[in-house]
This record gives C-alpha cells, structure tokens and sequence, in this order.
C-alpha cells in the first residue's frame, strides 16, 4: 500500500515515531556530555590531580569567618514555620560576622511578628520591611534585601566578604557557614551545600483512588 493510501492514524504514527527519534539524539548528546564529565574526572583523580580537601566538622562549626557574611531569607506568608527556621540559624551559627537579613512584606505582619519572635532580641538580626505589597518575585525581595545589605555596607565602611541564599523553611546544619566560608576563603567565587530531606513525624500523605 502507498504512503498515499495511509489514514491519519498510520500518518501519526509515523509522527511520533520521528519525534521519538528527534528526541532520542538529544538525550545521547547530553548523554555524552555527562560521560566526558565524569572521564575527565576520572582521569584527574587517576592522575592525582584532583585532590578532595578533608575537613574537620567540629572545627568548622567553631570558624572565625574571614569576613562579613549576610544570609538572606525572602519570606511571604510564613509566619509558621519563620520563627522556628531564624532561632534555629542563630544558634547553630553563633559567629559575631553573621547578618540575618529576613526580607518580609508591609501587608504581612503575621510573618514580621514570628520572626521577631524567633530572633529573641538577636542583634544579627536584621528585618527588611519591603516597601510594597506581596507576594511579588522572590528575586524581588532578594533585590530588597541586596539593597539593604548595600546601605549597611555604606554606614559601617565594611563590605561583606559572601553573601548565603536561604529558604524560610530550611533548617541550617551548624558546620554549614564554616565550610562555605572555607570555600569562599580558599578561592572560590561561588558555593553550594545540598539539601537534605528530613521525614517529618506530625505530616500524613492522603491518596485518593
């Protein structure tokens, strides 16, 4: 029979057949890419080139910084869990050369007077009070929060050394400021520490069939 004679369900298999295919390269090109990361790799840790520093946990959650650090927390409507997340970061981080800036809108108070709550009376506190309604962009309220830590920076003749994203709902782990600023002392312009997901007692998961 000729492609002439073929119904739109034969024509849309074939459709999709070359879609698959379409995709089907793009996925072993990226495949590829991912490979020759991980033989670079390989081959620099063969040939000792490629050292993986050893760092002491205890000695990190005591580190003097090297400078200023400002964490940003851009909050909107979390007035539960804020109080919680700020008390938490001020204890497991105790240095003096850390600034909390916790960015929260003007028509949310229930989220301002959680985090003041959560401070207990903590200098390194540093609530930023958006001059516009929410919810807007994160990157907004990070704009804000930047903003703030500029004019601080303006007053106190002292720049910040590194500047920390963090989530209203994240809990820090205390050795987590000290290696990022190990990290950004030894050279490097940019840091992350991954996220580990915690099982939580009081949640339930309800599936409907």
């Amino acid at each position: 029979m000729s492609f002439i004679d073929w119904d739109v369900w034969q024509w849309l298999a074939v459709f999709q057949h070359e879609l698959l295919l379409f995709a089907g390269v793009f996925f072993l090109i990226g495949a590829l890419d991912d490979l020759a990361v991980d033989l670079l790799w390989l081959w620099l840790k063969v040939t000792g080139r490629a050292q993986t520093p050893i760092v002491q946990r205890r000695e990190l959650q005591n580190r003097t910084l090297h400078g200023r650090a400002a964490i940003f927390v851009p909050a909107w409507q979390e007035d539960e869990v804020i109080d919680q997340t700020i008390a938490h970061l001020l204890s497991a981080w105790p240095q003096d050369a850390l600034r909390l800036y916790v960015g929260i809108y003007r028509n949310d108070p229930a989220t301002l007077e959680a985090a003041m709550r959560g401070a207990s009376g903590d200098p390194r506190l540093r609530l930023v009070i958006h001059n516009r309604n929410g919810p807007s962009t994160k990157a907004d309220c990070l704009n804000r929060l930047y903003e703030a830590m500029c004019a601080d920076e303006q007053r106190s003749g002292i720049p910040f050394a590194c500047v920390i994203f963090h989530d209203a709902e994240d809990m820090v782990d205390p050795a987590g400021l000290g290696l990022l600023d190990h990290a950004i002392a030894s050279g490097a312009d940019f840091a992350q520490l991954p996220v580990e997901p915690l099982p939580q007692g009081a949640r339930y998961i309800v599936q409907g069939a």
